[in-house]
């Protein structure tokens, strides 16, 4: 019987079994490519991050510029410069001691060239066109 043991496992031994080898190949293959796509993504994800942030960046010295303006309109409006400004082209007043003169053009002169107040334009914002001072020309936004 012993014989008859040894035979069967020889039997058993050569019963054909799947390589093993394109198996591995397969599942390397698999983990590398699975390796591959999620270092693509976390590169693009961070890629995308930095570009966030660099735009944040500008918003906020844009914003710091804009905030600068306002301070300076805002300074502006409370100085007695403005105050002056306003009561004499608007109001027409004067100070004690000045006498108002109001200057008529006849027709044969040509009107005296001034320079005009600024206007608004389409898109500035509109405290600078109200509060510019009249000094510095309002200005306009780049297209």
């Amino acid at each position: 019987m012993a014989g008859v043991g040894w035979r069967a496992a020889q039997r058993v031994s050569r019963l054909p079994h799947p390589p093993l080898l394109p198996i591995v190949l397969a599942a390397a293959l698999l983990a590398g490519g699975y390796l591959a796509l999620t270092t693509t993504r976390y590169v693009i994800h961070n890629y995308q991050l930095h570009q966030d942030k660099a735009e944040i960046r500008r918003e906020i010295a844009q914003l710091d510029r804009d905030h600068e303006q306002l301070v300076a309109v805002r300074d502006y409006l409370k100085s007695d410069e403005y105050i002056e400004d306003v009561a004499r082209r608007i109001l027409g007043l004067v100070r004690p001691g000045e006498t108002l003169v109001v200057v008529s053009s006849s027709e044969t002169a040509p009107p005296p060239a001034s320079t005009p107040e600024p206007q608004y334009t389409p898109g500035a914002e509109w405290w600078k066109a109200l509060f510019a001072p009249p000094s510095s020309p309002v200005p306009t936004p780049a297209p």
